[in-house]
């Protein structure tokens, strides 16, 4: 099997006696990771939190609760099961408790619409 060079100006990278496929694979590696523009590189986001909730909030608390689920759906495009799985995590204990009691078992087989029910 022949040896591969680098097609870049001055790059002595190559593959060494290696197949096709695996030339193939090795030099995608050795370009993306010498040869990539870092400014083309999408910027990493922040890990996007979860809004929390208690038992016994205000009023304002549970506006900026509901809007915070909103904007952490969106952001890390939850839907369906995965949103129901996700939103019990938001609330403190004896919140998640409370809510367990009031749906009769499992949480995860309730719509979401049953947790902000008053």
């Amino acid at each position: 099997m022949p040896i591969r060079n680098c097609p870049f100006p001055g790059c002595q990278f190559s593959t060494n006696d290696a197949n096709d496929d695996l030339s193939a694979i090795l030099f995608k590696i050795h370009a993306d990771g010498a040869h990539s523009n870092p400014t083309q590189r999408p910027a990493k986001a922040e890990h996007v939190r979860r809004p929390n909730i208690s038992i016994g909030g205000s009023s304002e608390e549970w506006s900026y609760f509901l809007t915070g689920w909103t904007d952490y759906k969106t952001a890390t495009k939850l839907s369906g099961t995965d949103t129901i799985i996700q939103l019990p995590e938001c609330c403190e204990e004896d919140l998640i408790k409370d809510l367990t009691r009031a749906a009769g078992g499992s949480l995860t087989r309730q719509p979401e619409e049953t947790f902000f029910r008053g």
